[in-house]
């Protein structure tokens, strides 16, 4: 998953009424389920880095908006952010031009990570984005 969908339901499951600990854990813990989904990374293209870029800048413009524009709590925010977090470890395979391994148990080559072509990959991302901002919303 994007990095951005990551955010989003990091987001959505930090409205959860839990402990702030056990938030962590949860937010950590949809990272490796959401790999499992069919979906399409543009990592396999030929310009991972521009798509990477309007990753991060989406993910940055939402924690950016949400903090400003909708004064939402920096905890809140932080969850969305650590559910995020783990592509880092794809972004610092990058740098390192694919040498190395992954740290995340969801980007090692072992693990089940879910695949598929551009438009339905994509539209499954947008589905999960939608149902998070919904959540957000009503809860």
């Amino acid at each position: 998953m994007w990095v951005v969908v990551h955010l989003y339901s990091g987001l959505a499951l930090g409205r959860l009424p839990l402990p702030y600990w056990a938030l962590v854990l949860v937010v950590l813990a949809s990272h490796l389920l959401m790999d499992l989904i069919p979906h399409w990374d543009y990592t396999h293209t030929s310009h991972p880095i521009r798509w990477g870029a309007c990753d991060f800048a989406a993910g940055l413009l939402t924690v950016v908006v949400g903090y400003v524009a909708f004064g939402a709590p920096l905890r809140l925010l932080a969850l969305g952010v650590l559910a995020a977090a783990p592509d880092f470890d794809v972004l610092a395979r990058g740098l390192r031009h694919g040498r190395g391994e992954y740290w995340w148990p969801s980007h090692r080559s072992g693990f089940p990570h879910g695949r598929a072509r551009p438009l339905p990959g994509i539209a499954t991302q947008a589905a999960v984005v939608v149902a998070s901002v919904v959540a957000i919303v009503l809860f």
